[in-house]
């Protein structure tokens, strides 16, 4: 039989003494193994406790009182077998996923798992079998597992519950990081009793994050005034929301059965087509739906709902519910209706705009270059500019009606004043086209020379020098000299009346607008070949030019600097128009005040089969 052992340590934990029995129980060195045996057995409560040595021995240690600030410790072997339900339990215990703790019936520590002591912030180095429950819930608070307060309150608090509970009982704990624990406590047979520890901070998460969604869906719906609707297909019961029976009028007393009711106030035509979808989605040819459909209000209006619908499968995995969602959108289909009038209304006095422009255009593009075209800039530009103005105004009020109709946030009183505009808009362009059209008719009588539009080839350089020959009087009136170079034998298949306009048109404004009073300036074109199959035009005078923040502006229809004084602001439009339309080339300007201008025309030899109308 093994002696008991002692050992005499001081106030600090250094030994003083230790007899033989203690030297073989513990072995060497001593003096580490005495200081980690006193820890223990100062935090059980000077014991007695049963405490494992590092081989895996249980020794009974005791503390007690010697002289002075002395402690003399009795260690002894603990009986054999003592923890062999917690070694039984322990491998079963660890394979769980809570944390588990039991105590006996005199409130000693018997069975644990490491889950519980990451749960608790638990030392894992702290827990011995037989330990008493005070000391374990010591420890938990002096870490901070119980929160903030004073520890020996908080150990007497739990003492307490412990011993005055009844069993079993459940508890939820919030750990000061957050993390919430589920706590189930059971009465175990021969006394005492077992906690299981369970992390449901995840579950508790979801279930707040359920109910917010919930909270938020339920508030979302009252705020969008949207009608919710359930159709049970297994009990055949039909469920509208309050919110549904209020977007026809009714509440929930008067509405009376609601399958009854739904077919009663359901447009008759849209009845069938509703119920086809409902069986579509029944038998899973489809997923959801959705239609347009239109109720009787309890006022005997018609009320258009924006109905969408979705299959909900229920535990066999077949659709046994559709849920719908109703949105009230008669205001936008009536305001769609009107709209789509005005639309029609705004296009055609477009068409007739266009057309008298078109008109203006093709007077200007026949008629000579003189006479006429101070003609229908003076008397034209005035009607136009009327008729452009409302034109311009009634597709700015369409274009912000669109998109406050796209939106869903069109108003009737926004309705009712694009109506009165479109109304003033469309009488005013109407009487400004009048005048113009009937200016254009006149215009066209004093026409004395029409632009051949006769297709045939030619020789570019003769043809340029035929163009100028006709130009001559108005070129040496104004004193200026032109230049022309271009390689001899360049053959081209296209329209040379529509060359000759473009030309003039260069050499009219150059002499009209490209010069001061009394000054002479040089004109030039230039004919290069940068490909076997295309020309390129360079027209240039050494002019006054012009600024650069007009360039965007010159080939605008009706744009001119000289208003007034013989400029229309048409001759450049059509240069641009025929040269990308029946040449089917492009042009190029190039101008800084004080420097001249230059025009580069780049065009195929061979014209476009059939070229688009000017």
């Amino acid at each position: 039989m093994t002696a008991t052992g002692f050992a005499r340590v001081d106030a600090s934990g250094r030994l003083l003494w230790a007899n033989q029995a203690t030297i073989d129980l513990l072995g060497q060195p001593i003096e580490p193994a005495i200081a980690s045996l006193l820890g223990q057995v100062l935090a059980a409560g000077g014991g007695p406790a049963e405490i494992a040595l590092s081989d895996g021995r249980q020794v009974s240690v005791t503390a007690g009182r010697g002289e002075g600030d002395e402690l003399i410790l009795s260690i002894a072997p603990a009986p054999v077998g003592l923890d062999a339900p917690w070694r039984r339990t322990s491998a079963v215990l660890e394979c769980l996923s809570q944390g588990v703790m039991a105590f006996d019936r005199e409130l000693r520590l018997v069975a644990w798992n490491r889950r519980v002591l990451e749960l608790l912030y638990i030392d894992p180095d702290f827990p011995r079998y037989l330990q008493p429950y005070e000391a374990v819930v010591r420890h938990i608070a002096e870490r901070g597992g119980y929160g903030p307060g004073d520890t020996n309150r908080l150990v007497a608090q739990r003492l307490d519950h412990i011993r005055n509970a009844a069993w079993p009982f459940y508890n939820e704990r919030v750990r000061p990081d957050g993390l919430v624990i589920e706590t189930v406590t059971l009465a175990l047979p021969d006394g005492g009793f077992v906690t299981t520890y369970t992390d449901i901070t995840g579950r508790k998460r979801a279930e707040r994050e359920l109910a917010a969604s919930r909270e938020l869906l339920e508030l979302a719906i009252r705020a969008a005034r949207e009608g919710v609707s359930q159709w049970d297909l297994r009990t055949g019961e039909v469920w509208f929301s309050p919110q549904w029976w209020g977007l026809l009028g009714y509440g929930g007393d008067d509405a009376g059965d609601p399958r009854d009711r739904w077919e009663e106030l359901i447009h008759p035509e849209d009845r069938e087509a509703a119920l086809a979808m409902v069986e579509e989605i029944a038998s899973g040819a489809e997923q959801q739906g959705r239609l347009l459909q239109r109720f009787r209000h309890r006022s005997g209006q018609t009320v258009y709902l924006d109905t969408r619908t979705i299959g909900v499968a229920g535990p066999d995995g077949e659709v046994s519910r559709i849920v719908g969602s109703h949105t009230d959108v008669t205001e936008s289909i009536l305001a769609a209706e009107s709209v789509r009038a005005a639309k029609e209304e705004a296009e055609q006095a477009l068409r007739e705009l266009k057309e008298a422009q078109a008109q203006l255009i093709q007077s200007e593009k026949m008629a000579a270059l003189g006479s006429l075209v101070a003609g229908v800039t003076h008397e034209i530009s005035t009607p136009m500019g009327i008729a452009m103005t409302g034109a311009s105004l009634l597709a700015d009020r369409t274009r912000v009606l669109r998109q406050e109709f796209e939106k869903g946030a069109l108003r009737k009183g926004d309705f009712a004043d694009f109506v009165d505009t479109a109304t003033e808009a469309t009488q005013l362009m109407i009487l400004n086209i009048e005048r113009a059209a009937r200016l254009i008719q006149s215009f066209k009588q004093v026409a004395v020379d029409q632009a051949s539009e006769a297709r045939r080839s030619y020789d570019l350089a003769d043809y340029i020098h035929e163009v100028l020959r006709s130009l001559g009087l108005k070129i040496r009136r104004s004193g200026h000299s032109v230049l022309v170079s271009c390689p001899e034998g360049v053959g081209m298949d296209g329209y040379p009346g529509a060359l000759s306009q473009v030309l003039t048109n260069f050499v009219m404004n150059s002499i009209t607008h490209g010069f001061g009073p009394g000054q002479r300036g040089t004109l030039r074109i230039d004919i290069r070949l940068p490909t076997m199959d295309e020309v390129e035009l360079v027209y240039s005078d050494d002019g006054r030019g012009i600024p650069r923040d007009l360039h965007g502006k010159v080939f605008e229809p009706f744009f001119t600097t000289r208003r007034g004084e013989g400029g229309s602001g048409l001759g450049l439009s059509i240069v641009y128009t025929i040269v990308t339309r029946t040449l089917g080339g492009r042009i190029r300007l190039d101008s800084t005040p004080g420097q001249g201008v230059t025009f580069t025309l780049r065009f195929p030899r061979v014209a476009p089969a059939e070229p688009e109308p000017v």
